[in-house]
């Protein structure tokens, strides 16, 4: 199934806790990148607060289940996602 990447986000977004896999395109190398995760459940990282709204720079905070820590993913470098059984291709 092909979504936009708006609709990847509401899928993500209304996981409830469940775990979720994504493949997107890392912007500090340019390589995919494959994170098995959730999405963040407290706006907090490595026991501080966010000093920025993840949202204006276009990025979902998660945890990632494989490193035990809370990552960013690019809402734009969204390529793939599989989540409650369901595999979609997302729209460049």
């Amino acid at each position: 199934m092909i979504i936009s990447k708006e609709q990847a986000v509401n899928i993500i977004n209304n996981q409830g806790g469940k775990i979720f896999r994504v493949v997107f395109v890392k912007k500090s190398t340019g390589l995919d990148r494959v994170m098995v995760c959730r999405k963040g459940v407290s706006s907090r990282t490595n026991g501080g607060t966010l000093k920025y709204n993840p949202q204006t720079h276009n990025l979902l905070n998660v945890f990632d289940m494989q490193s035990s820590g809370y990552r960013m993913i690019s809402v734009s470098g969204l390529k793939t996602l599989k989540a409650s059984g369901v595999e979609y291709a997302i729209r460049p």
